[in-house]
């Protein structure tokens, strides 16, 4: 179960962000999310635009196979034009969160998750239908033992 100290009710504001959609397997995940998100940075980078924060995913459907996910790097403002490409300026999710922690390889991010819905059940809370990763560390590897994540879980 997470510590009181590793769990925080928060109100998320929408920021503008610059998007990029996917899909992957489980076994795949880490990697596609990493691309991802290198993808939009250097779309940013191209534009002269700098981020405004860390950058996160947000995962809009799972089921057993893999995942659906919008990663998201935020942005100060929306620019004036939009990008070429793929990557489409957007708006991150807002509302009620709980915040959890992942300390530790990405490999071992299930056992938080488990953790998560156990805690959930405990409160007697229910959750949106989508969740958000934030890294707060750089994607180096699934078995960076340094990565840090917060898990943002929206409740209704």
């Amino acid at each position: 179960m997470p510590s009181e100290a590793t769990v925080e009710t928060i109100d998320v504001p929408s920021r503008p962000t610059a998007m990029l959609a996917g899909k992957a397997k489980w076994d795949d995940g880490f990697a596609a999310i990493k691309d991802s998100l290198a993808k939009i940075e250097a779309v940013l980078d191209k534009a002269g635009l700098k981020p405004a924060g860390s950058p996160f995913t947000v995962f809009t459907e799972t089921d057993d196979s893999g995942f659906s996910y919008e990663a998201m790097v935020p942005l100060a403002a929306k620019p004036a034009a939009a990008f070429s490409g793929d990557v489409q300026l957007a708006s991150s999710p807002s509302g009620k969160a709980i915040k959890f922690q992942h300390r530790g390889p990405y490999d071992d991010i299930d056992s938080t998750y488990d953790l998560i819905t156990a805690y959930l059940d405990e409160k007697d809370l229910e959750a949106r239908d989508f969740f958000i990763e934030e890294y707060l560390s750089e994607l180096t590897s699934a078995e960076d033992p340094n990565l840090a994540v917060d898990i943002y879980v929206f409740l209704k």
